[in-house]
């Protein structure tokens, strides 16, 4: 059944190449339904082969163009695994194609890239360090478009009661890479991203992922108004999520050393020290005792 599946996408893949060849958006629409289908490498290949033929073939198409760039930069990035290759790709398209066209998909994209660069997931780029100031560059100038690439997946998902996590994982990488290029910039942009980011974590079981994301408002940036909000759910995540009662008893100690009279979270730091590691029945008793 396989081989037969493979064989008509293989022939489908054939016919169009033969029968479209003159119209590059034609044969364009049919290999990406042959490599929706299929996912292989040779339905990837083909489908990168006919964007960049597009782009040659009609180079004043900038709209068009930068879309088929944008596209081929995925399936370079996640299905082929050549990071530095969607790199020069977007740089090129960028420079080429960029202007007065909407960059969600493009910019949205390199994001991801540079969070894959800064954690490590991919193959080392670090000897291409032009590919990756430009890369870091277009982010830079283009933040609007960061905002609108977290606007459409934060929409997709449906915000705070996400439930499908490879659709929150583009949002948190993007997030990521959105704060790290607001460094210096722009404080409270940082913390609103990070914090939302951090919150979404939380969400979906992430909370290690959480407790880094709060680590860089709390520890950072702890004269920040969000830093109180940031320590707090530190604490918090380690006693009720990470389970860690040492690690959430030393954090609710410092979060009441350093904002004592922090008006939103100092009764609930005391109280929470008061019944840490208690079960609900536990504190229910101690209630009742003091009631008696």
């Amino acid at each position: 059944m396989k081989k037969a599946f493979y064989l008509f996408v293989a022939t489908a893949m054939c016919l169009t190449w033969s029968a479209c060849k003159k119209d590059p958006a034609k044969q364009i629409q049919a290999l990406e339904a042959a490599y929706a289908m299929s996912n292989s490498d040779a339905a990837a290949d083909s489908l990168v082969w006919a964007y960049q033929d597009a782009v040659k073939a009609h180079p004043e198409k900038s709209a068009e163009n930068m879309e088929y760039l944008s596209k081929a930069a995925n399936i370079i990035f996640k299905h082929q695994k050549n990071a530095l290759g969607a790199i020069r790709l977007l740089n090129e398209g960028l420079k080429k194609y960029g202007e007065g066209q909407n960059l969600t998909d493009p910019i949205g994209l390199l994001a991801e890239i540079y969070y894959a660069y800064q954690f490590k997931t991919t193959p080392n780029l670090s000897r291409n360090p032009d590919d990756i100031d430009m890369m870091r560059e277009n982010l830079e100038q283009n933040t609007m478009w960061l905002d609108s690439s977290l606007s459409r997946i934060d929409k997709d998902f449906g915000g705070a009661a996400v439930i499908d996590k490879s659709k929150a994982e583009p949002y948190l990488q993007i997030s990521e890479s959105y704060a790290m290029v607001m460094e210096g910039k722009d404080v409270n942009k940082q913390v609103n991203i990070l914090m939302k980011a951090a919150g979404l974590a939380k969400a979906i079981g992430e909370p290690n992922r959480a407790l880094r994301l709060y680590f860089n408002v709390a520890e950072k940036l702890p004269d920040h108004p969000k830093a109180p909000t940031a320590l707090f759910m530190t604490a918090f995540i380690y006693e009720n999520d990470v389970k860690d009662l040492e690690k959430a008893k030393s954090t609710y100690e410092l979060f009441l050393e350093r904002y004592p009279n922090d008006p939103d979270y100092v009764d609930d730091a005391t109280q929470a020290l008061k019944f840490l590691g208690m079960s609900p029945e536990e504190i229910i008793k101690q209630f009742e005792q003091k009631a008696q």
